[in-house]
């Protein structure tokens, strides 16, 4: 008598017959290979990333540190933890530097390979678009290193890919769903929602296919209504969404156990909303950019007339991820850029469960073929950016050999914008690291109540303490009427501090007396200050 295999998380149900590129080799493959560029760099090129590791130095850092003076970590319950808690695990064996490149990679892979396991459970046999969608893992969410939404966003589509596959042991399926939201909602309360919007979604549309054909139409309605067994709907309804309700749990705890979340404004930028559509993509190159973001948007609108469908099924979960990007607020209590993180999954899932399987082999293969030589094309070109973004890292960093430990350093950087270079430059919280290689204060970390949990202890001035107090903008931008560093440094508190970094801002027109020139790479300077004062007078004996 055969015994059967022991049943556990681990071995779920993947034996699909699919497409080569989606078997469990390919993905691992596949994950690897966009994870690739990571391998040529020490601290990864994404904007956020240094203020993650001088966060995570913060918390390091011990009673003896000079960090301790003037900035103090307070773990808190939030639902933007998730980064932090990795770099907290990852740093006690390997350090802060190691630890921001791991957090990095494993948030990188989660997404990357959840999105493909997505497309395999779903969609395994007309998945010709995984590719392109592969391609919308390096856009703004990524590049910008949302790091606390990329690992919460990536826990979801994992899991979600994994809820699919175990539909035929509903009670292991409920165990995996009730231990997985809370645990990405934790990571990011945005990117952990997305686990429920799909796991919902999916569940609702597949008993919308179940409808008969053509009940849609008015003529019908009557017959549906009359004829359709809404009760077993209803009932197969609960059985996958009830585990859901651990979502809701989260954010009832977070309610009532968090503190004060930050007190702003939630703001609809609907100008925006629509021009992110075309630059969610924006790295290195104007036109390949352009080309592929027009080209994935052809692939959506036209790909019906060439053969690619979706069933509600396969096309809600990324429907509702894409209204959800509509509706929702761009700016949500001092938390920027919250609808624009959705974009990138909705693309995820329209172009990977457009399903192909039902057109001609020649046309399926060249969306395939296409899009992988499009994303090798774009992967190639990341990685030569990535060699280009250490260099230039190394350089700015340089300056810190001129900088004794446990300094004050008053930070300025220039903030790129698109009318200048279509290249962000992702300088905007290199001076983090300065926290991390020479236990130094700068005034760029994250410190809104309730969302961050650095805690300023020096305080040079009240609008010179923490993040975006450093941005600067160059006279191109909107016009010249944005700060400038001479209308910065005219209100700075240089004498509170002993150094003024300036990171590509070029020399001031009118350079403060009390800064003395110690290092310069370019338009980047580093000054110590020299506190004027008044002489001493010693008299003479008459």
């Amino acid at each position: 008598m055969q015994v059967p295999p022991k049943r556990t998380w681990f071995n779920l149900d993947w034996r699909v017959d699919g497409l080569p590129w989606l078997s469990i080799p390919a993905i691992v493959l596949g994950t690897l290979l966009i994870c690739a560029p990571f391998l040529l760099v020490d601290v990864p090129p994404l904007i956020d990333v240094p203020g993650h590791m001088g966060a995570a130095a913060i918390e390091a850092a011990g009673p003896d540190s000079p960090l301790g003076k003037y900035l103090g970590f307070k773990w808190v319950f939030t639902l933007n933890i998730g980064g932090d808690v990795l770099m907290k695990v990852l740093g006690a064996p390997f350090g802060v530097l190691a630890a921001g490149w791991w957090s990095t990679v494993i948030a990188t892979a989660l997404f990357a390979g959840g999105c493909l396991a997505t497309v395999r459970v779903v969609n395994a046999r007309g998945g010709h678009g995984a590719p392109w969608a592969l391609m919308w893992v390096f856009s703004f969410p990524l590049l910008t290193g949302f790091l606390n939404y990329i690992l919460g966003t990536g826990l979801s589509l994992c899991a979600f890919a994994a809820a699919v596959a175990l539909e035929s042991r509903p009670r292991d399926r409920a165990g995996l769903l009730v231990v997985a939201q809370p645990l990405a909602m934790l990571c990011h309360a945005i990117g952990g929602l997305l686990l429920a919007v799909l796991v919902g979604a999916n569940a609702f549309g597949r008993e919308v296919d179940n409808l008969p054909k053509g009940w849609w139409r008015p003529s019908r309605w009557r017959s549906v209504i009359a004829t359709h067994d809404w009760k077993a709907a209803a009932m197969r309804l609960v059985v996958l969404c009830w585990p859901l309700l651990a979502t809701v749990l989260t954010i009832v705890l977070w309610k009532l156990f968090s503190p004060s979340p930050a007190r702003s404004l939630n703001t609809w930028r609907w100008d925006q909303k629509g021009m992110w559509l075309g630059i969610t993509l924006r790295d290195q190159s104007f036109t390949l950019d352009a080309i592929t973001t027009g080209a994935a948007y052809l692939l959506l609108l036209g790909g019906a007339f060439l053969g690619g469908r979706w069933n509600w099924q396969r096309g809600l979960p990324g429907l509702c991820v894409l209204i959800l990007y509509v509706v929702i607020p761009s700016d949500i209590n001092g938390s920027a850029f919250v609808d624009v993180r959705l974009l990138p999954p909705a693309m995820m899932l329209l172009l990977g469960l457009q399903d192909w399987s039902g057109a001609r082999p020649r046309v399926a293969r060249l969306v395939a073929y296409s899009g992988l030589i499009l994303l090798g094309l774009r992967t190639v070109v990341t990685a030569a950016s990535f060699v280009d973004y250490a260099d230039d890292y190394r350089q700015q960093l340089s300056a810190l050999e001129h900088i004794e430990p446990g300094s004050r350093v008053l930070t300025f950087v220039e903030h790129s914008c698109l009318e200048e270079s279509w290249r962000n430059t992702r300088r905007d919280h290199l001076a983090s690291l300065a926290s991390v290689y020479r236990q130094a204060w700068v005034n760029d970390n994250w410190a809104v109540p309730g969302l961050h949990m650095v805690v300023p202890r020096f305080r040079p001035a009240r609008n010179f303490a923490a993040d975006p107090s450093e941005f600067v903008w160059s006279r191109g931008c909107a016009g010249g009427r944005l700060r400038s560093i001479d209308s910065a440094l005219r209100f700075a508190p240089v004498e509170r501090v002993d150094y003024v970094w300036l990171i590509d801002t070029g020399l001031p027109r009118n350079p403060d007396p009390r800064l003395r020139l110690v290092w310069q790479q370019g338009r980047s300077l580093l000054f110590a200050v020299r506190p004027l004062g008044f002489p001493t007078w010693q008299p003479r004996d008459l």
